[in-house]
């Protein structure tokens, strides 16, 4: 029987530059294959035929997806053996445990030297205009942070903050009732989703396929979401589970989804840019609404009005560069892959997978 995928976003555009997990990853992970190499689409394929490998193995794989363009897998965590491959040269990852946990493979050297030579100025001019229009979008999305930030001071000025904590207590006293296990509690990182130049993505449906409870929170910004599963995941470590934390793709310190596996639940922001409601025939789907503790003044929903309509400007902006940003990343890596040498890349990954038979 094959296995399943689950599909995450590796890394995330946020407000405060560029997001990813892999170094938690790896500290998750048993065995860790770091392969270094140049940004190339035949990279993309080898994780690809990695996945496959393991999916008809039957286990399950994690696949995590590339920011800007579709179809392109960045890295793939494989369930049950622990094994992590991430195309590792973007995100400064440097490997610690050589020789036991962490295995290391170069593929620069499958790049022609000639056919190097014939695409520089050109390899150069894209590199340029993917760190010109990589500065800009993240600036925008820096911009909108403040503005929300703006938009969450409105609303806090108007929470009923001791009758969240009551509504808080209550949820966790229905999740964990008597529960206490006899072990450490784990926690995990992954990211949610991410601006795209196709707007804000996110990968809910795959992530919580196969959760039996579904809690989705609905709430105004600055209203507690954030801290409130934060808290969970806090509360269930507290009594021996297991916790995911799941960050969100635009605020790189706020949670967007906790899950607690050995509860088959999870609890996540179902506000927008990810707006979510239980599904029809789904019996463990929820609302968990904390909005009601919100009554904004006529005065403060002015102010919200004004602040909606920046920050709405502010990531229509950064959506914008980072369409300029997917042109130049593609241009790059098809720059790249006509110099890659087939031979060679086939030489160099055949060993990685007569390990993985071992």
């Amino acid at each position: 029987m094959n296995g399943n995928v689950t599909y995450y976003f590796g890394h995330a555009l946020t407000g405060q530059g560029i997001k990813h997990l892999y170094k938690e990853m790896m500290a998750e992970a048993e065995l860790v294959y770091i392969l270094q190499g140049a940004p190339t689409f035949k990279g993309s394929e080898l994780l690809k035929e990695l996945g496959y490998f393991y999916i008809k193995q039957g286990f399950a794989v994690e696949w995590f997806k590339h920011a800007l363009l579709e179809n392109i897998v960045e890295a793939v965590y494989v369930q049950g053996c622990n094994r992590l491959f991430v195309w590792s040269s973007e995100w400064g990852i440097e490997p610690i445990f050589l020789g036991t946990k962490h295995r290391v493979m170069s593929f620069y050297d499958c790049l022609e030297e000639i056919q190097l030579e014939k695409i520089g100025e050109q390899l150069a001019d894209a590199m340029n205009k993917r760190e010109l229009w990589h500065e800009k979008c993240i600036s925008l999305l820096n911009k909108a942070i403040k503005i929300h930030d703006d938009w969450e001071i409105v609303t806090q000025s108007c929470m009923n903050w001791q009758a969240l904590n009551d509504q808080v207590e209550m949820l966790k006293t229905d999740v964990f009732q008597s529960i206490e296990l006899n072990k450490t509690g784990m926690r995990t990182h992954r990211l949610l989703g991410t601006l795209t130049p196709r707007g804000a993505e996110n990968t809910v449906e795959s992530i919580t396929k196969n959760l039996a409870r579904r809690l989705m929170i609905k709430g105004k910004p600055g209203t507690g979401k954030s801290s409130l599963m934060k808290g969970i995941a806090n509360e269930a470590n507290e009594r021996g589970l297991d916790a995911q934390i799941v960050w969100c793709g635009l605020d790189a310190g706020s949670v967007d989804m906790v899950i607690i596996p050995e509860l088959n639940f999870c609890i996540f922001d179902s506000t927008e840019p990810h707006v979510f409601d239980p599904q029809d025939g789904r019996l463990g789907d929820e609302i968990f609404d904390i909005g009601k503790h919100c009554a904004l003044s006529q005065e403060a929903e002015v102010k919200i009005e004004d602040i909606q309509a920046k920050y709405k400007e502010a990531i229509q902006d950064a959506m914008g560069y980072s369409k300029r940003y997917a042109e130049a990343e593609y241009t790059v890596r098809r720059l790249l892959d006509n110099c890659v040498s087939s031979s060679l890349w086939k030489e160099r990954t055949a060993p990685l997978f007569e390990r993985l038979t071992k």
